[in-house]
């Protein structure tokens, strides 16, 4: 399978992603691995600045943000497959309802995998 012999939803789904704000970590012709980063809330950093700020120069401020960067980002991945658009579960390629939640299945199913690093 090439980048160009994509299914429309699963391209389409990547789009969707990319204007969520995701970035493609790495793609495959098999699968694209999507990965959304955090650099901490804005409530963390004004604590850290008043409190930590006079004595380190943002320092700490410059480490908290980095260690969410690092620490606190979410990856999907998308591929090719066979997955029940509503619950996720895996389903027979040949099936029409998704054994685990019942809901009638489209004939090209895109599979999605989302994971957070914690």
């Amino acid at each position: 399978m090439s980048y160009a012999n994509r299914t429309e939803s699963l391209q389409r789904r990547i789009d969707d992603a990319i204007a969520e704000g995701w970035r493609i970590e790495s793609e495959t012709p098999e699968r694209v691995v999507l990965v959304k980063r955090n650099v901490g809330s804005l409530g963390v950093h004004l604590i850290l600045a008043l409190l930590t700020g006079w004595w380190s120069f943002g320092l700490v401020n410059l480490v908290y943000g980095g260690y969410k960067y690092l620490n606190d980002s979410q990856r999907r991945v998308l591929r090719e497959g066979t997955a029940c658009p509503e619950c996720g579960a895996s389903v027979a390629a040949d099936a029409s309802y998704c054994q685990n939640c019942g809901t009638e299945l489209p004939h090209a199913a895109v599979e999605t995998e989302t994971t957070s690093a914690s």
